[in-house]
This record gives structure tokens, sequence and C-alpha cells, in this order.
């Protein structure tokens, strides 16, 4: 039985909160699951374990398949251990509003943390997880590896929201791979606002005809954080589009941004931007956009910038009577405001709660 107390303040911090209504709700601390449950018909929310007994085809077809077991050390160690974490099944036509709340808690200092998800979408359907990865308590220090893979059938809509609220001694390996049907949507949404000693991750999406995958990012990289964060899509069917936009503030963290946009077939339409704004003279921000295009008839472009808060708008705002304290505050709020169409209204609102509080908590 585990004995670790959980700060249910951190559970709010990261979108698990009793008080939002959902669908169903998943949680598990260090590798037991502590709650699985669903409540609406059409849907599955089982530990990954149970799935492979229920749903023979889960292990069969679904477990390793978009991420190799080959992808690093990391996942080779995963692969060896009893997968922990969530299978979430919606049948074909199936449409969901309220969104699924996931919380992944780590809780044993010093100990290594093996998560496995996978996510299938059926034909027509439609959901959206707020999944949220946090420490237990303040202060716990550790390895945490989350493996999540998924699979939109023709059609199917996902929008996939991951909160990460660490701690400045965590180190964090997340491992995400995305199966896009033809015309399936598919919107990641990255929020990480708190100090954290390393996280790595580059998810990939592989879009088939007709559909899309967007990967939108918000990252204030604080103290000696080190990201090494990104996004790939591959647009393998004709008519496929893709979008990668982050927007980092370093206030003495390093990011590192890599982002990667594959057009291989005709009509395929792809854009990515990186903007990136330093608060002092000890953060770096890396970006390394790529564009691969393998096929005349596509169009994929790119932007970035990194600077600085303008000194002018500074002065005009304060001249309006704020402060320095509260117009910094303001200017970096709008800076990290992405408005993501196809987002429902109550998960960005979420998103833009957790962005003003994690940056008035720091200015």
């Amino acid at each position: 039985m585990n004995t670790v107390q959980i700060d249910t303040g951190r559970l709010t911090d990261i979108g698990y909160d009793s008080c939002i209504a959902s669908c169903g709700n998943f949680m598990v601390l260090d590798h037991t699951v502590m709650e699985s449950r669903c409540h609406i018909e059409g849907l599955v929310v089982l530990p990954l374990k149970q799935a492979f007994d229920a749903y023979p085809h889960v292990r069969e077809k679904l477990f390793f398949n978009v991420v190799s077991r080959e992808t690093s050390e990391t996942t080779l160690q995963a692969a060896g251990m009893e997968p922990v974490g969530y299978y979430v099944f919606v049948e074909p036509g199936v449409r969901i509003e309220e969104p699924l709340q996931a919380a992944f808690l780590f809780g044993e200092t010093g100990s290594r943390q093996f998560i496995h998800n996978i996510i299938e979408l059926g034909e027509g359907a439609e959901l959206n997880i707020v999944n949220g990865c946090t420490t237990a308590t303040h202060g716990r220090s550790g390895t945490h590896v989350g493996i999540t893979e998924t699979y939109l059938g023709k059609n199917a809509h996902l929008g996939y929201t991951m909160i990460h609220n660490w701690g400045h001694a965590m180190e964090v390996f997340p491992v995400g791979a995305v199966s896009v049907g033809e015309g399936a949507r598919y919107i990641s949404n990255y929020v990480g606002m708190t100090e954290v000693r390393k996280i790595v991750t580059n998810p990939i999406a592989h879009v088939a005809s007709g559909g899309s995958a967007r990967f939108y990012s918000v990252i204030f990289s604080k103290g000696n954080s080190y990201f090494d964060t990104g996004a790939r899509v591959i647009l393998k069917g004709e008519n496929a589009s893709g979008e990668i936009i982050s927007r980092v503030v370093s206030e003495g963290g390093t990011v590192v941004s890599r982002q990667l946009l594959s057009g291989e077939q005709a009509g395929t339409f792809g854009h990515m931007e990186c903007s990136g704004l330093l608060l002092n003279e000890n953060g770096v921000i890396h970006s390394i956009p790529e564009l691969k295009g393998a096929h005349p008839d596509i169009n994929l472009a790119h932007e970035a910038a990194v600077g600085k808060i303008s000194r002018e708008e500074l002065s005009y705002l304060m001249t309006r009577g704020l402060t320095e304290e509260q117009a910094r505050s303001l200017i970096i709020r709008g800076f990290l405001d992405i408005k993501i169409e196809g987002l429902p209204e109550k998960v960005q609102s979420f998103m833009n709660e957790i962005i003003n509080r994690s940056v008035e908590g720091s200015i």
C-alpha cells in the first residue's frame, strides 16, 4: 500500500480538480493506480494491464507499435517492466464534450517511474484529455519516463493537453507518437511553467490524407531548468497539414526547441513558429526549425524570433499607472497567450489560468 501523502493543491495545479466537470478520471501514484473510472457510454478507461486481458488487440497491435522499444535506452528499460498507465478507447461516432482528467504523481524520492499510456479513438470519435504530471509533494527528486501511443481513426478528433508541474530536482523523459488517420485531427498542448532539472521530449505525428496534427507549447524556464522539447510532424498523405507553435520565456533556464515538418505527398501544408523572450542574461533559447520536402507540390514554412521585453512597451504601460512588476507580468502573459482553434473553451480557460498563476508567482 502506497503511504505517500498527496498535496491536493498540486493536483489542482495540473488540472485534476473534482470541481471541474469531466467524463472520467485516472490517477497513478508512483506505480500504483489510485483511481480509474468513467461514466460515459462509449468510453473505456482502464489500467493498461487490465486492458491487455479485456482487449487482446491492445497488447498485440497497439503496445510498442508507433513507439519502438528501440527508440532509446529508456524505452528499452520500460519495455522490460510491467506496464502502468491507462488505456483509453472511444467507440466510433461517440463525441464527448467534457474532458477526461488524468494525473501521474511521483512520490518516491530517488526512484524511477515508468508510465505507458495508449489512446485509441474509433472512426468519427471525439475526446479531450487533460493529462497532468507532478510530484506528490514539493521537493521530490527522481526520474519519470512517460510513453504515450495514440491512434486516431478516420475523421476522429483528439485534444490532448499535457501540464507539467515538476520540482527542481526531477528529470523527465516523455516519449510520444501519434497515428493520425484519414481526415482525423490531433491537437497537442504542452504547458511547462515550473522549475525542473531536465525535460527531454520530441513527440512525432504521422498524418494520413486530409488529416492534421497541431502542436502548441508554452514554456517558462526558471532557475537552472533545462528543457529540450519540440515536435515532429510527418505529412504522409495527400492534403495533410501540420502546425508547430511554441512560446518560450527564459528567466535563467535553457530551452532547446526542435521542430520538424516533413511533406511527402501533394497538397501538404505546414507551418512552424518559435518565439522566445529572455528576461535576464543567464537564460538561453535555442530554436532549431527543420523543413523536409519530398514532393514539388507542398507548402512548408517556418519563422523564429528571440528577444527581450521592449523598454518602450514597458514604459508605456507604466505611464498608464502600472508598476514595473505589473507591466512585466502583463507583457509576459500576453506573450504566452496562444488562442487554439478547436480547443474547448473550458480547456483553454484552464490553460490560461495555469499560465497566469505561474507568471504572477515568479515576477
